[in-house]
């Protein structure tokens, strides 16, 4: 009888995780959903900013930022402060650490996520400014121009001649790509959209070169930051959308276990007490 309690009180608590899980499955897929609604805006928008500023240089040679040459850099890294998402974490984290052995000048780290600053710190590396990440999308358009304002006064702060992001770029449930781009200041030929195809004619450039490089620039990166909250966003929900549907269904086959399990349990014990009484009445009888 104790073994039978003792599977029922183990039957329970699997049924209790299924709910749990099923109820972070289908939270992390309404997450996704949304987010993919919001990177199909975000994505088009960031490419014709991308084409704006490759036309500019293209046409203003002499008004384009200076390569630099070593020098400290700052490195956003984007990561989650919850768990549960699969290699989601590890993966930026394992491409942030590899970026930081490849470069010859200083790395300064900028985490958005505890689970991206606790990995860096596991592994000997201490970031410079860590601020939590946006759990939903109304969270990432409220953190968004203080976290771009934050950021930019580090940057200034340490000196900085670079700036690069580092993010899981969303390419579909459950699958995302570690991405490594520089952003500031923006090369011509690091930018991802260049020519005339954004346009349906050649734009009128009316302002001085100079003051519209530089409004450019700064909508390039706060549009670039905005994108790569949202990238890193899908990408973290679906690989707990993923994460979670690959759980349940080993807490189901778990489930069917303990229940067979618990049955023929309770079958011997039924038959069992059966024994006892039938052994009981043929005594009764015999006496």
């Amino acid at each position: 009888m104790a073994e039978l309690r003792e599977l029922q009180r183990k039957l329970d608590s699997v049924k209790a995780l299924d709910e749990v899980v099923n109820a972070m499955r289908n939270l992390a897929a309404i997450y996704v959903r949304r987010a993919e609604a919001g990177l199909k805006a975000v994505r088009p928008y960031s490419e014709v900013v991308e084409t704006s500023l490759a036309v500019l240089l293209d046409r203003t040679a002499a008004v384009r930022p200076e390569e630099p040459e070593g020098g400290p850099c700052i490195a956003l890294v984007f990561a989650a402060d919850q768990g549960l998402c699969g290699t989601y974490n590890d993966r930026v984290a394992k491409a942030s650490l590899s970026f930081h052995g490849e470069q010859t000048g200083e790395v300064h780290f900028v985490t958005i996520g505890g689970r991206g600053h606790d990995l860096l710190v596991l592994n000997g590396v201490t970031p410079i400014l860590s601020v939590p990440s946006p759990t939903s999308l109304e969270g990432i358009k409220a953190q968004v121009p203080e976290l771009a304002a934050e950021v930019f006064e580090k940057f200034l702060e340490v000196g900085a001649t670079q700036m690069f992001f580092i993010y899981n770029a969303y390419e579909g449930m459950g699958r995302f790509s570690e991405t490594v781009r520089r952003v500031l200041p923006p090369s011509r030929d690091m930018l991802q959209h260049a020519g005339m195809d954004g346009f349906n004619y050649p734009p009128l450039l009316t302002a001085e070169p100079a003051v519209l490089l530089g409004a450019l620039i700064e909508e390039y990166f706060f549009i670039e930051l905005y994108r790569a909250m949202f990238e890193s966003h899908s990408s973290e929900n679906g690989a707990r959308l993923l994460a979670m549907t690959a759980a349940g269904s080993n807490i189901e086959e778990r489930i069917v276990e303990l229940t067979q399990e618990f049955q023929a349990v309770r079958q011997d014990v039924i038959t069992a007490e059966l024994l006892d009484v039938v052994a009981g009445a043929e005594a009764l009888k015999q006496d």
